[in-house]
């Protein structure tokens, strides 16, 4: 894994459910790797010598693991994805050189020519899932976007996103809906309902009901 001064970072989701994860730090940056992690349901590691309360209350309510004891480069073999969220410039570029011989993907916080993967700001509406990057260059005004973001999705888009998944899962399955056009008419009359509305009259349990109207008016 070669490292570019002048990387350009490909944007992909990637299911990291069967890819244990280890986080290299104990502190508050650590922290906010994990708790990202975990709300893409990932299993997650932490190595540290000292870990800060919060990293081990989430261990006590087996969230995580943790190993406190210092980083060595034999613990990279049990893992597949790397983040080094340390505030020690000699750990980062230790943990950097090791990766690169184990062949592990790796990310430092804060420091991308280190970096094989960064992660994005996110906006997370269940399965509705948005990322803002700056390439690694300035994460400030890429989290300055996603809160913007933030404020544009409310909550309830993750009841809306669930909707479309369930109607979309009906159109593609039934033959009755094969034709281009049916299917362009039936995503177009989707956008045309006030989805916000409907869950807050009838709620979401209704508003599923509401799609069978939707596809029956077809």
């Amino acid at each position: 894994m070669k490292k570019n001064k002048k990387s350009i970072f490909f944007p992909i989701l990637v299911n990291l459910h069967k890819l244990p994860c280890l986080v290299i730090g104990g502190g508050s940056v650590a922290l906010r790797k994990v708790t990202t992690l975990l709300n893409f349901k990932i299993r997650v590691t932490v190595i540290a010598p000292n870990i800060c309360k919060p990293l081990k209350d989430l261990s006590k309510k087996n969230k995580i693991k943790i190993i406190q004891k210092s980083y060595h480069k034999d613990l990279l073999k049990k893992f597949d994805i790397i983040f080094c969220a340390t505030d020690n410039p000699q750990i980062n570029q230790t943990v950097s050189k090791d990766c690169k011989n184990e062949n592990k993907l790796l990310n430092v916080a804060d420091v991308p020519e280190f970096c094989d993967f960064i992660l994005p700001a996110v906006v997370k509406r269940g399965d509705l899932t948005i990322a803002v990057s700056s390439q690694g260059r300035a994460p400030f005004f890429a989290k300055e976007i996603k809160d913007k973001i933030d404020h544009i999705f409310p909550s309830y888009y993750e009841d809306i996103i669930d909707l479309a998944g369930n109607f979309r899962s009906i159109i593609m399955s039934n033959k009755k809906y094969n034709s281009p056009k049916i299917k362009e008419k039936a995503f177009t009359k989707f956008f045309m309902i006030d989805w916000k509305k409907v869950l807050k009259n009838y709620g979401k349990k209704k508003a599923h009901s509401y799609l069978l109207h939707i596809l029956n008016d077809l």
